[in-house]
């Protein structure tokens, strides 16, 4: 009786025991994540390391604008010069206006960095569902070369094919799966390179449940190039640095009339600094036009694209006709489900360069270069 009422109680022990380190891993190693677009979105901003750093700027920006403005009036009394902004002469009573415009730029970096990593996740999740289609196409590819091989060994074995034709369509079959195998190593690479992006571990298991699909794309170009000259970084960096050149000029006119070096000297640094305005705003519009460009050429091939598909895939019929009444060679009806799985392949490049161009276009929109 004792026996068996230890026996009962060591069992209910180890079933309330705590998992063991290596219990823990062969149940982790079973869990999948489903995760959308939009959610692995959220994940790469939260988990962000540079979104922590940039915290940390700003604080330091809000301390170093506190610091100036103590500064500022012992450099306006030793009528010291603060330093040059793009490469011109500052004097004393600009320094805390230079700190606002730093502490605002570094908020407006924060703001970068999130488009730029939902940028990142967004393109690591399209090459990871690019790497699945590879994927399902090459598997589409090697059924047929696997419908194709069992066809001609049925020949072979009823004496229709010579042995060369069996022969030449195990090779294409073992080439299909080569393919296929790599197409598996590229999709276990893709989900990597998202875990990397979303700071996760690398070999999590992902489900990922936004489709591969083309994305709609319509959008007002003109408007787009105004919004661009209000909110892209570079413009607004240079804007404050024009505002901070021009501000010198309006305070050092106050002392110094027209003919003097000084007044000639800051009027001439307002003059480049609109140059300046006025080259980034055609860079600008020559930046987004050309990006709207390539996406319309880019939505252009997905329709070629598509349509090669239909075109090999009736090539295909044809040439198993032609092999089949002995008209054809097997090497025809090889080439014809090559050129239908290139045709496949090639419509889900386009999407994804089309999709990617428009991520590319909308970030030349609203956030340009960042120096």
């Amino acid at each position: 009786m004792k026996k068996t009422v230890l026996s009962t109680l060591l069992v209910f022990i180890i079933t309330i025991s705590p998992l063991s380190p290596y219990q823990k891993n062969l149940l982790a190693e079973d869990v999948i994540t489903t995760l959308s677009l939009e959610e692995a979105i959220n994940k790469g901003i939260e988990n962000s390391t540079q979104l922590t750093i940039s915290e940390l700027e700003i604080e330091v920006k809000k301390v170093e604008l506190s610091e100036a403005r103590h500064q500022e009036k012992k450099y306006q009394k030793a009528g010291v010069s603060i330093g040059t902004v793009d490469g011109f002469a500052l004097d004393a009573n600009m320094l805390s206006k230079k700190a606002e415009y730093a502490l605002e730029e570094e908020k407006l970096k924060q703001e970068y960095l999130k488009e730029n990593i939902k940028l990142n996740v967004m393109s690591a999740y399209y090459g990871a569902l690019q790497a699945e289609e590879y994927l399902h196409v090459t598997n589409s590819t090697l059924d047929n070369l696997q419908r194709n091989h069992d066809i001609i060994k049925k020949k072979f074995n009823l004496g229709m094919v010579s042995k060369s034709d069996l022969y030449m369509s195990e090779i294409a079959l073992n080439e299909g799966e080569i393919n296929v195998e790599k197409a598996k190593e590229n999709v276990k690479k893709a989900f990597r390179a998202l875990n990397m992006t979303l700071n996760s571990p690398l070999d999590t298991k992902l489900k990922l449940t936004s489709d591969f699909a083309q994305n709609d794309f319509q959008t007002n170009l003109n408007e787009d190039v105004e919004v661009a000259y209000t909110k892209r970084f570079d413009i607004i960096q240079l804007n404050n640095n024009y505002q901070l050149v021009k501000l010198d000029f309006e305070t050092n006119a106050i002392v110094y009339t027209p003919n003097t070096f000084i007044y000639k000297y800051k009027e001439r640094n307002v003059a480049k600094m609109e140059n300046l305005l006025h080259n980034a705003k055609l860079n600008i519009e020559f930046d987004i036009k050309g990006k709207y460009d390539e996406i319309e050429s880019a939505k252009k091939q997905i329709a070629l694209a598509k349509a090669n598909v239909e075109k090999a895939k009736e090539g295909l019929r044809l040439r198993e006709l032609s092999y089949h009444a002995g008209t054809g060679t097997i090497l025809e009806v090889k080439e014809a489900i090559t050129q239908l799985h290139n045709a496949q392949l090639a419509v889900s490049n386009a999407i994804t360069s089309y999709n990617l161009k428009i991520l590319e276009y909308h970030k030349a929109v609203n956030l340009g270069t960042i120096s």
